[in-house]
């Protein structure tokens, strides 16, 4: 089975933000209510592992050093 991370940006709340946002980070979409962009939330499909930063690549950082951990045992050798 492949696990992955993804990393989805939130509002302040930690709900996900799905609006379409400017240059600079700001919704674009005024009329949805959306108070912009807080940080980024990363989970992991494979199990309850989350993390939340302002930064969306230091959650890029930990998410491969997490899906490393999934790696139980080493790929076999090949003759």
């Amino acid at each position: 089975m492949q696990y992955v991370t993804t990393i989805q940006p939130v509002h302040s709340d930690n709900t996900v933000c799905k609006h379409p946002v400017t240059d600079t980070g700001e919704p674009n979409d005024h009329k949805t209510g959306c108070t912009g962009r807080s940080g980024y939330i990363a989970r992991c499909s494979g199990c309850s592992w989350r993390r939340t930063s302002k930064a969306e690549a230091q959650l890029e950082r930990l998410g491969d050093l997490h899906l490393r951990s999934h790696l139980n045992t080493p790929a076999l050798a090949t003759s």
